[in-house]
Parts: structure tokens; C-alpha cells; sequence
């Protein structure tokens, strides 16, 4: 079975300082995705302007989709997802072929 990548594009509100943001990501890693099944690892950037992405590799699709649907309902996720614009997500996922 193939593993998976997960990859989200999106833009913090104006109002959200870099620093929350960051604070309240690696929250959201240690108390909710890296405690998920399949969960390998993640990183997050930063682009110019206020452009992010935060990629996150899976053992399975099935376990990306299943963290996903559970991120949406969880409280650890709440705080971090609170400073995203979500006009500006763009979730993608893919296969990963050369691992």
C-alpha cells in the first residue's frame, strides 16, 4: 500500500501574529495529528506574504482521510484552525510513488 501526503495551502487571518500561530500548530501536532493513526511526520512553511503550507505524511490514504474528518471536530484543532482565512484552503492529497 502506498503512503500519503497531505498537503494544505492557506493564508492566516489579518488579525493572527505569527508567533500565535506557531505556538498553537505545534499544539495541535503534539496533541492531536502526531497521536493520529498512520501519522509519520509533518512540516510546515512559510511563503512570502502571508502564504502557508503544512504538509503531513501518512502511512495510508485511509489514514490521512480519517485524521482529516477527526481534525474538524477536535478541540485540539480548534485553536489553530481559528487563525486560518478559510477562504484560502486548499487541501489536496496524493499518493506517494517513490517511497
Amino acid at each position: 500500500m502506498k503512503k500519503a501526503l497531505e498537503i494544505a495551502s492557506f493564508k492566516l487571518k489579518d488579525s493572527v501574529a505569527v508567533e500565535d500561530f506557531l505556538k498553537a500548530s505545534v499544539e495541535m501536532e503534539k496533541h492531536f495529528a502526531s497521536k493520529q493513526r498512520g501519522f509519520i511526520k509533518r512540516t510546515l512553511a512559510k511563503g512570502k506574504g502571508n502564504e502557508w503550507i503544512d504538509v503531513v505524511y501518512w502511512e495510508t490514504m485511509d489514514d490521512a482521510t480519517q485524521a482529516m474528518e477527526s481534525a474538524m471536530k477536535s478541540p485540539a484543532c480548534a485553536p489553530m484552525f481559528g487563525m486560518i482565512d478559510e477562504a484560502s484552503i486548499k487541501m489536496s492529497h496524493f499518493e506517494i510513488q517513490n517511497l
